[in-house]
C-alpha cells in the first residue's frame, strides 16, 4: 500500500472537524496561551486517528454502495486499492492508539466520552444510517462530544447558546450533504428522503442557524461587550449562505471539499476569527 493510498484511507482532510475542540479556548480569549492550546494539539490528533478508524470502517460497510458513487469510488477500499482486511487492520490499530491516549493521558470523563464517540458511530454505520432523522442526528452528537472533550480539556465552560449553534450548524451542514444521494450515484439509490424534504429541511435549518445567532444578542451574558459580536452576524450570514448556494446550485455535497475550493468561504472565515481577535483586544 502506497503513502498516497494510506492518507486518502484515513480522509486526513477530514481532520478540519476536529479543529471544533479548539473552540471553548477560543471564545474564552482571556485564557489564550502558547501553553493551554498547545495543550490541545495531542487529543487533537489522537481524536483524528479515531475517527479515521471509524471512516475506514464505514468505508468497509458500505463498500458495494460507494462502488455506484460518482466519486467515493475512488476512495482507496472502493476501488480495490487498499483490501478490505488490510482496511481493518490499519482501522483497529489508528482506534487502539487513541483509546490508550485517552485512557493513560487524560481526564476520565474525557476517555468515556471517546468511547460513546466511537460506539455512537459504529452503530450509526451498522444501523442507524438506515433510520430516517435519526441518523443526522447521530452524526450531530459527534459535534457536540467535541465541543465537551475541549471544555473539560480547556477547564472551560461553553454556553447553551454556543452549543445549540453547534448543533443547529451541523444539522444544517448534514441536512445539505443528504442531498448528494439524487445527484452522485451512476445508478438510482433509494433514499430515506425525498429531495423535497431535503430541500425543505436545508432552508429551514438555514434560516433557524441564523435566527438562533440573531437571539443571542438578546441573551443578557454575551461573551464580549465590542461590536465583533454584531459583525460576527453580518459574517457567519455570508457564509452560511455562500455554503447553501454551493450547495444547491453547484451540486456540491462533500463539506470539507466545498469548503477548501471556495475562496469566498476561506476568506469569509479568516475575517470571521479575525474580527473576534479585534474585538478581544478592543480594537472596537
Amino acid at each position: 500500500m502506497t503513502f498516497n493510498n494510506f492518507i486518502n484511507l484515513i480522509r486526513y482532510k477530514s481532520y478540519l472537524k476536529n479543529l471544533i475542540i479548539f473552540l471553548p479556548l477560543f471564545l474564552n480569549y482571556s485564557s489564550w496561551s502558547v501553553t493551554n492550546y498547545g495543550k490541545l494539539i495531542l487529543p487533537i490528533m489522537f481524536f483524528s486517528f479515531l475517527a479515521s478508524s471509524i471512516y475506514i470502517i464505514n468505508d468497509i460497510i458500505d463498500l458495494e454502495i460507494d462502488k455506484k458513487h460518482k466519486f467515493k469510488k475512488f476512495r482507496p477500499v472502493a476501488s480495490g486499492l487498499v483490501k478490505s482486511k488490510i482496511a481493518a487492520y490499519i482501522s483497529f490499530c489508528l482506534a487502539l492508539i487513541s483509546f490508550l491516549y485517552f485512557f493513560k493521558f487524560t481526564d476520565f470523563k474525557i476517555f468515556i466520552l471517546v468511547i460513546l464517540y466511537f460506539v455512537l458511530n459504529i452503530i450509526y454505520s451498522g444501523l442507524i444510517k438506515k433510520i430516517k432523522y435519526l441518523d443526522i442526528l447521530i452524526v450531530s452528537s459527534g459535534f457536540f462530544i467535541r465541543i465537551y472533550i475541549g471544555s473539560i480539556l480547556s477547564s472551560l465552560t461553553i454556553s447553551n447558546f454556543f452549543i445549540s449553534q453547534i448543533i443547529l450548524f451541523s444539522l444544517f451542514i448534514l441536512i445539505c450533504k443528504r442531498r448528494e444521494d439524487f445527484y452522485s450515484y451512476d445508478n438510482k439509490i433509494v433514499s430515506k428522503y425525498t429531495l423535497r424534504q431535503l430541500n425543505v429541511l436545508s432552508k429551514l435549518f438555514l434560516i433557524l442557524n441564523i435566527l438562533n445567532y440573531f437571539i443571542y444578542f438578546f441573551y443578557g451574558q454575551r461573551f464580549t461587550n465590542s461590536f465583533s459580536l454584531e459583525i460576527s452576524l453580518l459574517i457567519f450570514t455570508l457564509l452560511i449562505i455562500r455554503y447553501f448556494y454551493i450547495n444547491f446550485k453547484n451540486k456540491s455535497f462533500d463539506p470539507i471539499s466545498i469548503y477548501l475550493k471556495d475562496l469566498y468561504l476561506i476568506l469569509l472565515s479568516f475575517i470571521y476569527f479575525f474580527n473576534f481577535i479585534l474585538g478581544f483586544y478592543g480594537f472596537y
